[in-house]
């Protein structure tokens, strides 16, 4: 995200170069199977049963989806930056970029889907494709940079004093909170006399990692756009497209359990 555009297009001129495309591939392929090592359990270890497919049942679903679809969202803007890299032609490089944003969480789904207790999740895929497409929707229309995807992390009490490894840093739904960002000073010719660096989020969380039924905390805050700041320079521009993935704690309002809560968010 800190690759400065003017730089990228000085190292452009003749199209898309081959060897960074086999770079990119390469280091893709690499990840990939490292990660299939490092989990390896999720493949060979039983209970293993014939490929099936599944959909709903965990209880913890709507913050699970809600980090499905994030992960893929930062994955595809990543892989987006490494096609410009590769002088691949801007609009082609979100969507390729997207097709990696949804490749990247293929793996665990297909080891989901040999095991029995849990299975290959048709509603993981759709979050994550949703996630993976934003960033190319945000380049072919730009109009679409109304909406961005934050997270917003802070370890859980039942992470911090886990027992028996859960729940695990990926799964600390608890400690997570997703928002999806509206943010006007995004759009092409900015927010006029709204602020641009302010906006509103509507976000998810949970009180704790597993709840069955599924519980449900919805946020309603302002929102911190760090490129809306009236700061010069390119140094802070590429440190802002940083920040602005991460969603800063602002005044709002909590609905969930009953229960409507003032507090910062």
């Amino acid at each position: 995200m800190a690759l400065p555009a003017p730089a990228a297009a000085q190292r452009c001129p003749a199209g898309p170069s081959a060897p960074r495309l086999v770079a990119i591939g390469g280091g893709f392929a690499a990840a990939e199977t490292a990660v299939v090592i490092a989990r390896h359990d999720d493949w060979w270890t039983t209970p293993r049963t014939r490929f099936h497919f599944t959909s709903g049942g965990s209880a913890s679903r709507g913050q699970d989806l809600w980090l499905h679809g994030t992960i893929a969202y930062h994955a595809a803007q990543a892989a987006t930056l490494l096609f410009d890299w590769a002088c691949v032609p801007r609009g082609t490089a979100g969507w390729l970029g997207a097709a990696f944003g949804v490749a990247v969480g293929l793996p665990k789904e297909i080891g989901d889907g040999l095991h029995a207790d849990k299975g290959f999740a048709l509603d993981d895929v759709g979050a994550t494709a949703a996630g993976a497409l934003l960033p190319a929707l945000h380049r072919a229309a730009p109009v679409t940079k109304l909406v961005a995807v934050k997270v917003f992390y802070w370890p859980s009490g039942e992470y911090r004093n886990r027992a028996g490894g859960l729940p695990s840093l990926e799964n600390d739904y608890a400690g997570q909170r997703f928002f999806f960002a509206i943010q006007p000073g995004a759009l092409p010719g900015g927010a006029g006399p709204w602020p641009d660096w302010l906006g509103v989020a509507v976000g998810h969380g949970v009180p704790t990692w597993v709840t069955a039924p599924p519980t449900h905390d919805w946020y309603v805050t302002l929102d911190l756009r760090f490129a809306g700041l009236p700061i010069p320079g390119n140094t802070w521009r590429r440190l802002a497209a940083i920040l602005d993935q991460w969603h800063a704690p602002l005044p709002g309002i909590r609905f969930g359990r009953g229960q409507t809560r003032l507090g910062i968010f």
